[in-house]
């Protein structure tokens, strides 16, 4: 069984038409910076990587690509006023993921499926 998360936010908003955005998604938690290239996420930082290279774009691009593939529709808030940063992120409308990808990612981040 899996676990609820989100007390059925996203059931709601797509139930409902709401759009939700995602709000510094690099961030692995409270202060505590991103999940790209950190040692607590080997697995998710391999499998960024490859697709990475695949597309030839940076994991950041990768990670939000996964974002924008979700079936809820998400908008990405980056809060960057980096350029670099910006042109990363903006790289993520032109990754193609196919499910099979959505989901190898969201297992290498440690979640499961039902």
């Amino acid at each position: 069984m899996s676990i609820n998360r989100d007390g059925d936010a996203l059931d709601y908003c797509r139930l409902h038409d709401i759009t939700i955005q995602a709000w510094s998604p690099l961030q692995s938690g409270f202060f505590k910076g991103t999940f790209l290239d950190n040692p607590k996420f080997p697995e998710l930082n391999t499998v960024l990587e490859k697709f990475a290279q695949r597309e030839g774009m940076t994991k950041a691009a990768i990670a939000l690509a996964w974002i924008l593939r979700h079936p809820a529709k998400m908008q990405v808030i980056i809060g960057s006023m980096n350029p670099q940063h910006i042109e990363e992120a903006a790289q993520a409308g032109k990754v193609n993921l196919s499910h099979h990808d959505w989901y190898e990612l969201y297992l290498a981040a440690g979640k499961y499926l039902p």
